[in-house]
């Protein structure tokens, strides 16, 4: 997958676009390097920081960002298994599907796993 300000472009593993999405306008720059987007990408991590060491208020807060990349955790399983997935509305979690779930978790070294 192909994913940029303009839309993205989706291709099978032998290289061939099998979908598209465009925006519908070009972006209004002609970066090509995406340096305005590592600028802000900068500014997000600085903000991160100060948050974590001065308690200062995020720009963008962790729920929200949660929500953005569990999204994409989700919309990368269902491409894989090429089949929708049922979420419960209440918490996201995948229902009903047992071989989606199991890409959901995943293994740790010994010694790493999180301890909640």
């Amino acid at each position: 997958m192909l994913v940029d300000r303009d839309g993205y472009e989706v291709y099978n593993l032998n290289g061939k676009k099998t979908d598209e999405f465009k925006a519908g306008k070009e972006t209004s720059t002609a970066d090509l390097i995406g340096a305005d987007s590592r600028l802000n990408d900068r500014r997000t991590l600085a903000n991160f920081i100060a948050g974590i060491r001065k308690g200062e208020k995020l720009n963008a807060p962790v729920s929200v960002g949660n929500v953005a990349v569990t999204m994409l955790q989700l919309s990368n399983i269902a491409w894989f298994l090429h089949r929708e997935l049922n979420l419960n509305p209440t918490d996201g979690k995948i229902e009903n599907d047992p071989e989606a779930v199991k890409f959901w978790n995943r293994e740790y070294e010994k010694g790493w796993e999180p301890h909640i």
